[in-house]
């Protein structure tokens, strides 16, 4: 019992090994305040201060650092029963929305990663809460603390101005109204707070002529509605047949949310959310890549919301209640068998038999950038921890060159009598020594 808790439970995500971008968070999030804003470049730096005075309080480790991501996922799920207890007459779907965003394992996974990702759910759930309550001081709130947190986060209050001009308010382009409207002023300050990060962003935005975004293709397309529920990039393999069939039944879901008229204003707004990032992203995608599943995850919040708006279109409660506890326990038992299945590689166990091999005049070498951050994060003296780059290679801005300082980098072993660990980029090791030249004695 207790090994089925650790590896079918998000506790596994919790203790599981950091993967190179965690490391990189960690690692980001030790320096100081002033320095984390200066190289901050695609990251906007809210969610690395936070994650800075976060360590002080609780420590470096997984758990420590990951608690911070699973704190904003909460505060969203907090948010979400708002949302529910104002949009659904039904008791029962006022807990049945929440539970279900709380067990779902696209949420559930970013929700324990030490990344921005929990806080990004956080701020565009208060954003859309604030939307839909017409607070316009708090959707300016979450809309600049979004942005700061996540650049993608834009898309929401961008979805809301949507939503608002072809649904809420068609006397918004009267002359004598627009500058006057709400949602006007709100966007405005919303653009003044960003446009300074904006600007030094264009500064670094010649570094996406290297990328490691993955090309789109028909194979996707036909998959990312099924995909974007429960997390899926293509581990294990076989699930892209899956994928598809949930995507079949949320497009069906889709039009189902739509039949009753009184709830369409609200069900068009989380369709909007569905639907609008994914064509536009994806369609823009075929030039450019820029399809990230977790970039997207107001997507996968607005999927939850359609389907309880499609259990609403059903007349028969005892159709709604069959399908709702389909749907939660299939949501859950999926859960449950995919935590496992969405491990990251262990890179702790390694580095941990390296630091109690090594002596003080060894030194530790990662020897490809793909590995270096989390070597750096988990070796015991990370003074003798560096970049093994005898060919001048240029490391790549996307794994993280913000922690990569000119000492961390080599190009040949040192000599005995230290011995250099070598971390390998599928987690082994494996122990050189550079032996002294042998004079010739006559």
């Amino acid at each position: 019992m207790f090994t089925f808790i650790l590896e079918h439970t998000p506790i596994f995500y919790f203790i599981q090994s950091f993967w190179r971008d965690e490391a990189f968070s960690a690692l980001f999030a030790t320096k100081p305040i002033f320095w984390i804003i200066q190289n901050s470049s695609f990251d906007p730096p809210l969610y690395y201060i936070l994650l800075h005075f976060w360590m002080k309080l609780f420590g470096q480790s997984e758990v420590a650092v990951r608690s911070l991501s699973f704190v904003g996922f909460a505060l969203a799920t907090y948010i979400v029963g708002l949302i529910s207890e104002k949009l659904f007459a039904k008791k029962w779907l006022q807990k049945f929305v929440p539970l279900l965003f709380f067990v779902n394992p696209m949420l559930l996974y970013y929700a324990f990663e030490a990344r921005a990702y929990g806080w990004y759910i956080f701020f565009a759930t208060l954003s859309i809460y604030a939307y839909i309550k017409k607070d316009w001081k708090l959707f300016i709130v979450g809309g600049i603390l979004g942005f700061y947190n996540h650049l993608y986060s834009l898309l929401v209050p961008a979805l809301c101005f949507i939503h608002y001009v072809l649904l809420e308010n068609k006397a918004f382009f009267r002359k004598q109204t627009i500058l006057k409207d709400p949602m006007t002023k709100s966007l405005i300050v919303i653009a003044l707070a960003i446009v300074p990060w904006l600007i030094r962003f264009l500064f670094v935005a010649h570094k996406f002529s290297s990328t490691w975004y993955y090309a789109v293709d028909l194979h996707l397309i036909k998959s990312v509605l099924g995909n974007m529920y429960i997390g899926y990039e293509g581990t294990p393999w076989f699930l892209w047949e899956t994928t598809k069939w949930l995507s079949i039944i949320f497009l069906l879901f889709s039009i189902v949310s739509l039949i009753p008229r009184a709830t369409r204003k609200h069900v068009f707004l989380f369709l909007g959310f569905v639907y609008i990032p994914l064509t536009t992203i994806i369609g823009l995608s075929f030039i450019k890549p820029l399809f990230v599943n977790r970039y997207l995850i107001p997507v996968t919040v607005a999927q939850i919301f359609v389907i309880g708006y499609a259990l609403t279109a059903f007349k028969s409660k005892y159709i709604q209640w069959i399908l709702a506890a389909t749907i939660l326990l299939s949501t859950i038992g999926f859960t449950v068998w995919y935590t496992n299945q969405h491990s990251k590689m262990d890179i702790r166990t390694p580095l941990s038999e390296i630091n109690t091999l090594m002596n003080e005049q060894d030194v530790v070498f990662a020897d490809d950038p793909i590995i270096f951050l989390e070597t750096m994060y988990y070796a015991k003296n990370r003074s003798r921890v560096y970049f093994y780059n005898p060919t001048n290679a240029t490391f790549p801005w996307f794994i993280g060159d913000a922690v990569l300082e000119p000492q961390h980098v080599v190009s040949k072993f040192p000599g005995y009598p230290s011995r250099t660990f070598v971390v390998h980029k599928d987690g082994t090791y494996s122990i050189e020594y550079e032996l002294p030249l042998m004079k010739n004695s006559k």
